[in-house]
């Protein structure tokens, strides 16, 4: 049953690239079902039944990621899309820890805040909620949970733990935070006990976390302030004003508020956590074969051990592998030693630098309309199979690098183009010229399936002028 006195808040803005090349900015690993049950935000939003009721959870995302959020969330109760709070951009999360604590009390109570990330695995709901229960009692406190650890691990920080904090048993207060630690400073730590992982989960007041933001980084608590101040409800969701939400400065949580407060509390517990943060923690929380392998999709392995094998899209044959990662995905694949989480990482920081869509977005997508598909790119063209569902149509839209040719391949599509609108039937194509201002329908009741032939001095997703469109998208969107 959950806690009517509680407000969970999922945060939903992180990129997991970490994941690469299955999870990217534009479809990031909370989206994504990588170990158990639906996707990772899909199970954070059941945590939260635990807590707190549908109608009360507010979820912290990006305009990038808004319609998928939503879309999942819907899946899992239709009453969670009513507090969907959307960053123009990322600021990191006391930014959005504090424009949730603003908007759990804007109606003038003080409620109590569960906040998680969305994009963790957790096995033991139970030992969660009973953790959130506690830790509600100490309303003039800031509590944490803090995870009991199982090895010397350099991808979490640490929480020092000092003395029980009198009056609620399981609750202590916290000596020190530490940074993520190298291989031989964990070692000590573990070595000398009285250390446990830091979550990222917390509970506290709204009043409680907005005072501390006040005292302890008083220019992102006023950043706040004035864009939740200027903020509307808009298709559903509460927005920003972009000049206002870019002047919050960018802090985690942690080095804001955390590290300098002394009402922070922790309460150790040990429910099957992971943050999924790394090829090796997902190896680590997913199930193993005899041989410690993890085989998904087409792949064919042999004298394999201790690996995460994934095939999205073609056979991968693997032989002689111990502790490597090798994933495939329809445009990238990585091959990667698990444990060398920074060679990893610099991968992805090279390809990102040079300015590779692969960093950034898969060949497919879906949309609210339908789908589209990459088939093949240059660096002046690029061809698209596009799915419009049936009813469904995209926005009306132009561009300024590019001109585009349709096919018609299955269903009979409604085309728009400046001043003239047609139905155009399989085997027959149409041109929208550079500048035109155009949109695609299917007004029937199969789907249309078209191939698009876009050819300019620019062809990036990002070129794009919206005027109007059904689904609520920011007009500059980086989306098709």
């Amino acid at each position: 049953m959950y806690m009517t006195d509680i407000v969970p808040v999922l945060l939903a803005g992180g990129l997991g690239t970490r994941l690469w090349p299955l999870s990217r900015e534009i479809y990031p690993k909370q989206l994504m079902n990588l170990a158990g049950d639906g996707s990772l935000l899909q199970q954070a939003a059941r945590r939260a039944l635990v807590c707190g009721d549908a109608s009360r959870v507010i979820t912290v995302t990006t305009e990038a990621h808004y319609l998928p959020v939503r879309d999942q969330l819907a899946e899992t109760d239709g009453a969670l899309t009513e507090n969907i709070l959307l960053e123009p951009e990322g600021r990191n999360t006391a930014a959005a820890i504090a424009v949730a604590a603003l908007h759990a009390a804007a109606d003038g109570s003080d409620p109590t805040l569960f906040v998680a990330p969305a994009d963790h695995v957790l096995r033991d709901t139970a030992m969660l909620a009973d953790a959130v229960r506690l830790s509600a009692q100490a309303e003039d406190r800031i509590c944490t949970f803090g995870i009991t650890p199982d090895r010397a691990e350099t991808g979490y920080g640490y929480i020092k733990v000092s003395t029980p904090l009198s009056g609620f048993d399981g609750l202590h207060a916290v000596d020190r935070f530490i940074e993520k630690p190298n291989a031989d400073r964990a070692a000590e730590l573990i070595r000398a006990g009285g250390v446990l992982w830091n979550s990222g989960m917390f509970v506290f007041r709204a009043s409680v976390i907005l005072e501390e933001l006040a005292r302890h980084a008083p220019d992102i608590e006023h950043a706040a302030r004035e864009a939740y101040a200027a903020s509307g409800a808009d298709a559903g969701a509460v927005r920003f004003p972009r000049p206002l939400y870019a002047a919050i400065p960018k802090a985690p949580i942690d080095t804001a508020v955390m590290e300098k407060s002394n009402v922070v509390a922790v309460a150790p517990i040990d429910p099957g956590w992971s943050d999924v943060g790394s090829w090796l923690k997902l190896w680590q929380v997913s199930e193993q074969d005899e041989a410690g392998n993890i085989a998904l999709g087409d792949v064919v392995a042999a004298d394999s051990r201790n690996s995460m094998m994934r095939s999205d899209s073609r056979l991968i044959a693997c032989a002689g592998l111990d502790q490597i990662a090798v994933i495939e995905t329809a445009d990238a694949v990585l091959v990667a030693d698990m444990t060398n989480e920074p060679a990893i990482k610099s991968v992805i920081e090279q390809l990102r630098d040079a300015g590779r869509e692969e960093a950034v977005r898969h060949l497919a997508e879906t949309r609210p309309w339908g789908s589209f598909r990459v088939l093949m790119a240059g660096d002046r063209f690029k061809i698209k199979e596009i799915v419009v569902n049936p009813g469904a149509q995209l926005s009306l839209q132009s561009h300024v690098h590019r001109s585009e040719h349709w096919v018609v391949l299955e269903g009979t599509a409604r085309v728009t183009c400046d001043d003239w609108t047609r139905e155009v039937p399989p085997n027959e194509s149409t041109y929208i010229p550079i500048g035109s201002k155009h949109r695609l329908e299917n007004p029937g009741k199969i789907p249309v399936r078209i191939v698009e032939v876009q050819v300019g001095d620019y062809v990036g997703e990002d070129d794009i002028t919206r005027y109007d469109d059904v689904y609520g998208r920011a007009e500059l969107a980086k989306t098709t």
